[in-house]
């Protein structure tokens, strides 16, 4: 026997969980390499304080958006913000091994970023 009407039904899944909050400060391993603190000691992560707009304004937004709209990185204003917000000398972010320096500017890239939904 048929049935008849029969409306079939749909599985849905569940939103994904909303990521969670930001815990500060950030700490990023330096996985190739080492740098010193203004005390000369030896250091193997990098921690970062929460970036202000003050931030911004002193050293400039190290993230623009290209015509095309490719994010891209302003790498000289990005090793200042990278120097302020983990509280060392612009020498010791110098001396980063170039991958441990794009771990960092990749994890703090989107604190650049404008919030499209706040626009609404």
């Amino acid at each position: 026997m048929k049935a008849k009407n029969v409306i079939p039904i749909r599985q849905t899944q569940p939103p994904p969980p909303a990521p969670p909050p930001e815990v500060w400060p950030i700490v990023v391993k330096l996985l190739h390499g080492s740098t010193v603190n203004r005390r000369g000691e030896e250091i193997h992560q990098l921690e970062f304080r929460q970036p202000f707009a003050r931030d911004v304004k002193l050293r400039g937004n190290p993230i623009h958006i290209s015509a095309e709209g490719e994010a891209l990185i302003d790498e000289k204003k990005m090793s200042a913000m990278i120097a302020a917000l983990s509280d060392l000398p612009a020498y010791s972010i110098d001396r980063l091994d170039p991958r441990d320096w794009n771990s960092c500017a990749y994890r703090l890239r989107a604190f650049f970023f404008p919030e499209p939904a706040a626009w609404d």
